[in-house]
């Protein structure tokens, strides 16, 4: 064993049974996991096929395999590792390949991403009656996940209002269409898992008495559906090792469920609980400041994280007179550091945070990386050509037929396909099999039919060569035939050469595929299925990146600018209850502990919000921190604190002059959370006009948004502590 110190050799050599490892940021836990692995290895004598370690992404399960390998390389006479080391879902879609017919399913089911799953709602809401309540589809997609992820039906699902109900119906539309497109999406993957070890217990014992031991990797991430599956496989032998830092559980909009970090001593009898408290990452007046922020928690289990380095810069705090200084001088500030600025990163809690910072990186000059744009994977022309080869594996996938029918485009307008479709659903029948019968359809005119009959003799023909060829050969198939790069020059003159070259960026993707030789299309479909933005991070030669705080978990820079400490930005306005502003703070201590050796904290005293500069107010976050800042510049005034606790005040349904007064003091400003006697509560968008012409624009909570003159509306600000 390579040497840890004596939190992390306790942890790693810790005996059977469930253990917590709490590792706080920077403490070393991959380290702690890879030594775990090869310790059982190694001195215990377990069969490396007896072990399954599951993490959230692809580039750490990567990472985490390559280091046992190379620590058991030579013991094992291998260069190939016989555990199973890889995501959650990559590890259901794996068991689901195998035991999915128990359910009813086909094991050839196509997965359907966040594109093809919007697509889809997309089409389904446009079908709904007028008398629905009008949603988006990633607003029902969301409510759809959120269930899924906590194993929960939409019978059981509470609905206090109309949109819900429009949810309910529409979940049960959702999985009608991909059932018949013989597909899933990522939380079906975890759902039909936790189904299939609950419902049958022969397939559950053969999963048990396969994996003996079961660790998993950032635990505070997991959601319901997760600690299902966990809980499964290890019920009976209680072999779980969990590595997790509830101060760093940041993902509750995407399911995660603190409770099952909190809980783990509860939930698993006999646990044994080890505090990775030594960093070896930052500086101790960085680690000092985090500490202060993140220990105004309730909700934690608690650590206090410390270094054996004691030096280091004191933690600067700046504030601009504006938010395009800020932007100034921030970019200044990594001017400075010359060759570091590919070393550097500015934080921010929302996207749009950005546009500053790159116009003011563009004016000198300076490369810098945007992390979360349009991903590669994601871009049309690249999405285009996996809608081809997703059908010709998965004929039953309506959404890539609808995606690739007009692309090139072929003579089937949208009218014809309205047609298709009304056939489909009265035949419950995939589009491909419509299609297909059209030859003998006398009811369709000559073009019409040749048409489909086109397609579907080109789908037929890429689909028998496909079984035969390599993954690259087949693209270039499909662009020759379909003459894809003539349609790229047509339709966008413009952007068409970046386009192509997008598309021999993907033929080396391809290219790069085959040479592994792991498979065909449908392994490569598989592995682009479960791939997620991180595994996409890649950083230019000296440029700086710029991201948001959410982004950052898992990374590490020498120096880090997290802009924006102010109220409404972070804590951030949709932060209600003290839950939220909890999972805010966690947020700020992340951004916070990816810096290595300098971390300054920025805000701005005036901040042009929704067309309109409005005075800011300082982050309670920075007032929590205290002593631990050296502000960088006296300001010439000082930014106002967070707004005192006030009790709910009327404004609307008053007379205008009073509303004005009230407007006058400043009280409905973009982000004000605000009270409807009919749509509940909700927040400020913006507002326009003044006095008794005062109009504001609110989104409540219930998703529904609704413009109210103030004066004229029962409307309450609701000020100081938030419920």
């Amino acid at each position: 064993m390579i040497e840890l110190n004596e939190a992390q050799r306790t942890a790693a050599t810790s005996p059977d049974g469930p253990t917590l490892v709490l590792a706080g940021a920077g403490t070393g836990k991959t380290r702690v996991i890879v030594e775990r692995i090869v310790w059982l290895i190694e001195e215990r004598g377990v069969d490396p096929r007896n072990i399954l370690a599951l993490t959230f992404t692809n580039r750490a399960a990567n990472e985490m395999r390559a280091r046992v390998i190379a620590r058991v390389m030579g013991r094992l006479g291998t260069e190939r590792l016989a555990s199973w080391v890889g995501t959650f879902h990559a590890f259901a879609l794996y068991v689901l390949r195998r035991e999915i017919e128990r359910l009813g399913l086909r094991p050839s089911f196509t997965i359907f991403d966040e594109a093809d799953q919007l697509s889809l709602m997309r089409r389904l809401l446009r079908d709904l009656p007028a008398t629905h309540v009008k949603l988006t589809p990633r607003d029902v997609v969301s409510w759809i996940s959120r269930l899924k992820q906590d194993l929960a039906e939409p019978d059981s699902a509470p609905c206090s209002n109309d949109a819900e109900e429009t949810c309910r119906l529409l979940w049960n539309q959702y999985h009608d269409a991909l059932r018949r497109a013989s597909a899933l999406d990522f939380d079906d993957l975890l759902v039909l898992l936790v189904r299939l070890l609950r419902e049958h217990e022969d397939a559950r014992d053969k999963y048990r008495r396969r994996y003996r031991h079961i660790l998993v990797d950032e635990y505070q991430d997991t959601n319901r559906a997760q600690y299902e599956i966990a809980r499964l496989l290890t019920d009976g032998h209680g072999n779980i090792f969990v590595v997790g830092d509830e101060d760093q559980s940041i993902y509750s909009w995407r399911g995660a469920n603190i409770r099952n970090i909190l809980d783990f001593e509860r939930d698993f009898e006999n646990a044994r609980v080890v505090r990775l408290e030594q960093n070896y990452r930052s500086t101790a007046p960085i680690l000092a400041a985090a500490n202060e922020l993140v220990k105004n928690n309730r909700r934690r289990l608690g650590k206090t994280l410390y270094t054996a380095h004691k030096h280091g810069e004191p933690v600067g705090f700046y504030v601009a007179g504006s938010a395009e200084e800020e932007a100034e001088w921030v970019v200044e500030e990594v001017k400075k550091l010359g060759d570091g600025a590919e070393r550097s990163a500015v934080l921010y809690r929302a996207n749009w945070q950005s546009r500053l910072v790159e116009e003011a990186l563009r004016r000198r000059g300076m490369n810098y990386v945007v992390v979360g744009g349009v991903r590669f994977y994601s871009r049309k022309e690249i999405k285009d050509l996996l809608g081809y080869m997703r059908l010709l594996v998965n004929p039953a996938d309506d959404e890539s037929l609808r995606r690739i029918i007009a692309v090139p485009p072929r003579g089937i307008g949208g009218v014809t396909m309205e047609r298709f479709e009304e056939y489909a659903k009265e035949r419950n029948e995939p589009l491909l099999g419509v299609l297909r019968d059209t030859e003998h359809d006398q009811t369709l005119n000559p073009r019409m039919r040749n048409a489909a009959l086109g397609f579907v003799h080109l789908i037929d023909d890429l689909a028998y060569q496909s079984k035969r060829m390599p993954v690259r050969d087949l693209v270039n198939l499909i662009l020759d035939t379909t003459k894809y790069r003539e349609y790229l020059r047509q339709s966008d003159e413009k952007d068409f050469r970046s386009r192509l070259e997008t598309v021999d960026e993907f033929l080396s993707a391809c290219a790069q595929f085959d040479g592994q030789q792991t498979g065909g299309v449908v392994e490569f479909l598989q592995d682009l299925a479960l791939y997620s933005e991180a595994d996409e991070l890649a950083v230019r030669e000296g440029a700086v990146t710029l991201l948001t705080c959410h982004s950052a978990k898992g990374l590490e820079f020498d120096t880090v600018f997290l802009i924006g400490l102010e109220a409404g930005l972070l804590p951030h306005v949709t932060a209600e209850s003290e839950r939220e502003v909890e999972e805010e703070r966690r947020l700020c201590y992340v951004a916070m502990t990816r810096a290595r050796k300098k971390l300054t904290l920025t805000a701005a005293q005036s901040r042009m919000m929704h067309g309109a500069r409005e005075d800011r107010a300082l982050s309670r976050f920075v007032h929590e921190i205290g002593g631990q800042l050296v502000r960088v510049r006296k300001e010439p005034r000082e930014m106002p604190a967070g707004r005192p606790s006030l009790a709910k005040r009327p404004v609307g349904g008053q007379p205008p002059e009073a509303a004005a007064d009230a407007v006058a003091e400043g009280a409905m400003k973009t982000g004000t959370p605000v009270h409807h006697p009919k749509f509940g509560r909700g927040y400020v968008m913006y507002t326009t006009g003044s006095g008794d012409k005062l109009r504001a624009k609110i989104r409540f909570n219930s998703g529904s948004v609704k413009m109210f003159m103030v004066s004229q509306s029962p409307l309450q600000i609701i000020e100081g502590k938030k419920k």
